[in-house]
C-alpha cells in the first residue's frame, strides 16, 4: 500500500516539472519580444517610403487590368470614325460656302 501514495507523488513530481519546464520555455520566449519589436521598429525607420514611380505605376497597372484591349481598340476605332466624319463635314462645309459664292457672283 505504500507503493500507492508514492507512485502518485512521482506522477505529480513530474507533471509539475513539466510544468514548470512550460513556464520556463514561454518565460525565455516572452523576454524575447521586446528585442523583436524593437528590431521591428528600427526596420521601419529606415526602410525608405515608396516612391511616386512605384504608386503611378501601381495605378497604371490597376487601370490596365481594368481596361482591356478590346476597350482601347474600340475607342480608337469610334475616335477615327470622328474625325473622319469631322473631315467630311468640314469638306461639305468649304463646297457650300464655294458654291455659294459661286452662284453669287454671276
Amino acid at each position: 500500500m505504500s507503493r500507492g501514495p508514492l507512485l502518485k507523488e512521482d506522477l505529480e513530481l513530474s507533471e509539475l516539472r513539466e510544468a514548470e519546464q512550460q513556464l520556463l520555455l514561454r518565460q525565455q520566449e516572452f523576454a524575447k519580444i521586446p528585442k523583436k519589436l524593437a528590431q521591428e521598429q528600427q526596420e521601419r525607420e529606415c526602410t525608405m517610403p515608396p516612391l511616386a514611380e512605384i504608386a503611378e505605376r501601381r495605378r497604371r497597372n490597376e487601370h490596365d487590368q481594368l481596361v482591356s484591349r478590346g476597350q482601347v481598340a474600340n475607342i480608337q476605332r469610334d475616335q477615327s470614325r470622328s474625325l473622319l466624319l469631322l473631315i467630311l463635314l468640314l469638306t461639305a462645309t468649304g463646297t457650300l460656302i464655294w458654291w455659294g459664292i459661286q452662284l453669287m457672283n454671276r
